[in-house]
């Protein structure tokens, strides 16, 4: 078998990409798009494991045997010490609603599946019971779509290769093709699974794989080189810097990183620019000789920092955490790595195998004995194990989100002809079941049409939901049709809206995009709009928000004994602030009911917990006892409407 020539540009591409994604785990506000290092890797992986198997099969080399005895050696010994590490933290510090998924990613992750069991925990969005982002191993579901590319490549480029040598080029260029079309197609309905899952992601490794079964023609000439390699840096730098969470990814936007890694990877493979020269520099080496460790250890070391402090910006550990995951991805490089990679050291083949399936086998057993035992319950008392469950509720009327028009669910009296039309996102969705109650009550009923993470306004776009503005077109043309609805109930999250940059853009394109501006020009357009068209308007204003999960909070403070967690009036009203802007410059114009939840829940200080049970599910969703316990004064706000504004037939339903 011939060797295959070093390339350490790829090592130095390999540190961009672990470079980028550790910055943005660590301030995503100082490279926003850093999560595009993974789809690096994925372009890296497909070239260089390509090149490994073509070069074996043309010289009568290959085996199965051999190959994945290599991804073994590889892959395994860094990936069980992490598993083993993350185990035993997790047991001292997580709580078992956070170990629990976490002992089901260790055996995921085993068998190369946590791709599956965070797209199976992640979506239902916000109704998730916990956190992803708590999860210390979330990061695996990139090894497992490598992995799994592995499983069928090899049968897939053998067949090629020994029956079809003439046409692997368009095979693996119309399977890449194929793969992409279909994440293009599917990302806005079904951006979970475009995200984690296989079929949508092996155009990213096709990519490389292109590359190098030399499906391009070498770029000659020097000029043709520095061009080539400049645009594709040039491509990956854009990429970290302006994209963000909310951008529409993966899908065709990550063609833009998929295309820079591969333009860097090919014009160092027609011969020296400059930035292969800056590529191959010792540091740049050096960082992509470890880059699988760093990658594995940095994101359990910036989970656990992050829930053990209970702090939501890392930005004051920074070069803290950067330097010891650089630290702990050399010490497992060194020590771990390579001693394994050695096949005439003590770690033998069958000594490999052997050690592997005991590793696999224990890290399979003992995380299931913990998932029966509820994430090992007893290692806390019941006070806490009973905060900690508040994170898991039941949510009442989940099933009605995101329907179409025909299928909205009605609260109250189902016999009634609704009169009231209930608009609005999660958030109102929190409030159902006071609402139900009260429409009961008073024996009338309501159309409740609920898409969490959308917003009830019109004239705006979301950026991260794209059936946003068509779900509010609808519900415009409803209200359009249907003159008996003579009261519109809004609420949403509003602190959201009004404050996250670039979440909302108007459908106007001359409209002002300053941040907040846009949610307070929306809402009083919307409200205008229902006033105009003789719709009664009720606003449900904001609940208090917090920076952390009350019921996580809550359980934290009695199990470690220390405090938390708090939130002032004042802190709220500041968090809220251009919200209630808003509401000041409709009041001067427009009649409007405001019911005002922050004045419900706090004083000085904002109250969170009642008789020992949380008011909320997560840092801003009412649980179904915070909603009933402001029920009265929820219903209070509708008979105040009655009195105030005179609401017609709704009105008479609150006599």
């Amino acid at each position: 078998m011939s060797s295959m020539k070093y390339r350490p540009d790829i090592d130095g591409l390999r540190a961009i990409a672990v470079l980028a994604v550790v910055i943005h785990h660590l301030s995503p506000s100082l490279l926003p798009g850093g999560y595009i290092g993974v789809d690096i890797f994925f372009v890296i992986s497909g070239y260089l494991i390509t090149k490994i198997i073509d070069r074996e099969i043309s010289d009568g080399t290959f085996t199965y045997v051999n190959f994945y005895e290599r991804r073994v050696r590889r892959i395994f010994p860094a990936l069980f010490a992490v598993l083993i590490a993350t185990f035993l933290t997790g047991y001292l510090i997580l709580l078992p609603s956070d170990y629990a998924p976490t002992l089901k990613a260790t055996v995921g992750t085993v068998f190369f599946s946590s791709n599956f069991v965070f797209w199976r925990e992640m979506k239902e969005g916000y109704f998730a019971a916990t956190d992803a982002g708590l999860n210390p191993l979330l990061h695996t579901w990139s090894l497992a779509v490598e992995e799994q590319f592995y499983v069928f490549f090899p049968i897939l480029l053998f067949i090629c290769t020994k029956y079809l040598r003439k046409h692997t080029k368009a095979i693996l260029l119309i399977t890449a093709l194929l793969s992409l079309t279909a994440a293009v197609a599917l990302i806005k309905s079904k951006s979970v699974a475009v995200f984690f899952l296989s079929p949508f992601r092996i155009w990213e490794l096709l990519a490389g794989s292109l590359l190098a079964v030399n499906a391009l023609p070498k770029v000659n000439g020097r000029v043709a080189r520095e061009l080539t390699a400049l645009l594709g840096l040039t491509g990956i730098l854009a990429a970290c810097l302006i994209y963000t969470p909310q951008t529409i990814f993966p899908g065709i936007a990550a063609a833009i990183p998929v295309l820079g890694a591969s333009a860097l990877i090919h014009s160092g493979s027609s011969g020296a620019t400059f930035i292969t020269s800056f590529l191959t520099v010792r540091p740049m080496v050096f960082v992509g000789l470890i880059s699988y460790s760093l990658y594995l250890w940095h994101w359990p070391l910036i989970v656990f920092t992050r829930y053990h402090f209970e702090i939501i910006s890392l930005d004051n550990l920074f070069f803290t955490l950067f330097a010891a995951s650089i630290g702990l991805g050399y010490l497992s490089y060194r020590f771990i790595e390579l001693p394994f990679r050695q096949r005439d050291s003590f770690f033998t083949r069958s000594r490999l195998f052997s050690l592997s399936t005991i590793g696999a086998i224990s890290l399979t057993v003992i995380p299931m004995l913990g998932l029966i035992q509820g994430g090992f319950e007893s290692r806390y008392s019941s006070t806490v194990i009973k905060l900690d469950q508040a994170r898991r509720p039941s949510i009442p009327f989940k099933t009605c989100d995101a329907k179409t028009a025909k299928d909205w669910c009605r609260l109250g009296k189902q016999t009634s002809v609704p009169t009231i039309f209930l608009w609005g996102d999660s958030h109102l969705l929190s409030w159902a079941p006071a609402l139900n109650e009260i429409l009961e009550e008073k024996a009338t009923s309501a159309i409740f049409a609920t898409r969490s993470a959308c917003p009830p306004l019109l004239g705006v776009i979301s950026t991260t939901r794209p059936a946003c503005e068509p779900q509010n077109n609808v519900v415009k043309q409803y209200l359009t049709d249907n003159p008996n609805i003579d009261t519109v109930v809004l609420a949403g999250f509003w602190s959201f809206y009004f404050n996250t940059e670039g979440e909302l853009t108007p459908t106007n394109k001359f409209a002002a995009k300053e941040r907040g501006i846009v949610a307070q020009t929306a809402l009083l357009a919307t409200i205008d709009w229902l006033r105009s068209n003789e719709k009664k308007v009720i606003l449900i204003g904001p609940v208090p928000v917090f920076d952390k999960s009350v019921p996580l909070a809550l359980a934290l403070e009695e199990a470690w004994g220390r405090s938390l967690f708090h939130s002032s009036f004042e802190e709220q009203k500041k968090l809220h602030s251009r919200f209630f802007e808003a509401i000041d410059l409709g009041r001067s114009a427009q009649e409007f009911v405001f019911l005002d939840p922050i004045e419900w829940l706090c004083t000085k200080n904002c109250k969170a917990i009642e008789s020992g049970i949380p008011l909320y599910r997560d840092a801003h969703h009412l649980s179904i006892f915070g909603a009933m316990m402001l029920k009265t004064r929820l219903s209070e706000g509708f008979t105040r409407a009655q009195v105030e504004y005179g609401i017609g037939t709704t009105a008479k339903a609150f006599d």
